[in-house]
């Protein structure tokens, strides 16, 4: 069986083309986000033309293909006017511009009620409504031309086949979404953010085929036409799946956000925890996320290299982090310093450089303790202890929601950064690293289903 399956972040993307569960061709091409202060936004024109080139690349030397499956970051809320032109870019979980209406949003429906319809809180941009009501508020001009709203994998999807669909994991950081019962879309948050229901994409699960590529893009990309498209889900729910996918099973994917998934077989929302669904559930059993982040994980290490160690190479700052990191043990809320740091003052960190997912107020990131004293090895090793002191509590808080299994997996390109953190974390762990990451878990979905979902029509 042929696959290609591809994973967009909203820095870059990776398409690999499969035979028979064999990576055969690989693409990776880099993706270019607008930051404005609070206002980040990946432009659909830029993801698209970068999606193109990936596709193409990975399909260079192939002429067979059977199925197609991706999956991307979530939220990105994007829309589309009448003419099928998109007018809102991918607005990502670091946009914060919207913390006015979310608090707004949440005084009309009600905390407790809000976290029993969609899973979640409505977090400033982590959660697309608050977004949509900022844009009916401050441009209601744009408003009005909205004819189509979705996310990324919904922007793809239609790219490819010209449907507009979205899965239950990607609709349920929508926020308009009923996702612990998956239920369909909720009247009553579409009336309070002003959205009427035909704009919305139906719902299909992962699992399910969204439709077929269209023949000018296919030509225009190198696939055949009338490949079967699957309606795809968020890129941390592809990761799960290429685990057994068992409740307890727990996913550390450290990238440029540190996120730590754990599957459930029931939902159990909680107010500083993101839920939904894992996406699947046509074929492949229902099962739903528990997610805890740190908004800012490998990207404040590159901050960090970027800003205070800009005359180091990239090796001789992850030697430099290593050798930190050794250092590095927390027990309980107290940290283990350094033997050269100042224990009467140690410089500390506040790990909120994108905010926090799941909190309603803007927070942002700051030293404190600096002294003329301070050098920039003591900014680092606080830094890297906070992150180490804020995933050690996620794991913690996870670990109450539901036993963990072992062993736990391991993805993302901060190696040396989920290292320490491991090193943290309460109890005695083995950890399994995924074999081609969210990848994997797309190729596993498509594989199982290839008779039942499309293979007998070809």
């Amino acid at each position: 069986m042929r696959i290609l399956a591809i994973d967009v972040g909203s820095s870059s993307i990776k398409a690999g083309y499969f035979k028979n569960g064999r990576l055969k061709d690989f693409a990776h091409i880099p993706v270019v986000s607008l930051l404005q202060t609070s206002e980040v936004e990946v432009p659909a024109a830029g993801l698209l033309a970068a999606f193109e080139k990936a596709i193409s690349k990975a399909m260079a030397s192939h002429k067979k293909l059977d199925a197609i499956a991706l999956d991307t970051f979530s939220p990105g809320l994007v829309a589309l006017d009448k003419q099928g032109q998109p007018i809102v870019g991918c607005i990502t979980h670091q946009d914060r511009r919207s913390q006015q209406q979310a608090c707004q949003l949440e005084a009309r429906i009600g905390a407790d009620r809000h976290l029993k319809i969609t899973g979640n809180r409505p977090f400033p941009g982590g959660i697309a409504s608050t977004s949509l009501l900022w844009i009916k508020q401050r441009q209601p001009g744009r408003f009005k031309k909205i004819a189509k709203i979705g996310q990324p994998t919904t922007l793809l999807v239609h790219h490819l086949t010209g449907q507009w669909t979205i899965d239950p994991s990607q609709a349920a950081f929508l926020g308009l979404y009923e996702a612990l019962s998956l239920a369909g879309w909720s009247a009553e948050l579409c009336d309070a953010v002003g959205i009427k229901v035909p704009q919305l994409p139906q719902i299909l699960f992962a699992d399910e085929v969204a439709g077929k590529t269209l023949p000018p893009v296919s030509q225009r990309l190198g696939i055949p036409s009338g490949t079967p498209v699957f309606a795809s889900l968020v890129d941390t729910s592809a990761a799960m799946l290429a685990t057994s996918a068992q409740p307890g099973t727990l996913v550390h994917s450290a990238g440029s956000s540190d996120v730590l998934a754990l599957c459930l077989k029931v939902p159990q929302p909680a107010p500083d925890i993101l839920t939904r669904p894992l996406g699947p559930g046509k074929y492949v059993p229902r099962r739903w996320l528990a997610v805890s982040t740190i908004a800012a994980g490998g990207s404040t290490m590159k901050w960090l290299h970027e800003n205070l160690f800009h005359d180091l190479s990239a090796k001789a700052f992850s030697k430099l982090t290593m050798r930190i990191g050794q250092h590095v043990l927390l027990t309980g809320p107290d940290q283990t310093l350094l033997p050269d740091a100042d224990s009467a003052t140690p410089v500390t960190f506040q790990p909120y450089l994108a905010g926090d997912r799941t909190s309603m107020d803007n927070r942002a990131a700051a030293f404190a303790n600096l002294t003329l004293a301070t050098d920039r090895r003591a900014m680092l090793q606080a830094a890297i202890m906070a992150l180490a002191k804020a995933s050690q509590e996620r794991f913690a808080r996870l670990a109450k929601i539901h036993p963990l299994r072992s062993p736990i997996y391991t993805m993302g390109g901060q190696a040396e950064l989920a290292a320490i953190m491991q090193r943290c974390w309460p109890g005695d762990w083995k950890f399994q690293p995924l074999e081609h990451e969210a990848l994997g878990g797309l190729i596993k979905m498509v594989a199982s289903l290839e008779t039942r979902a499309f293979g007998q029509e070809q």
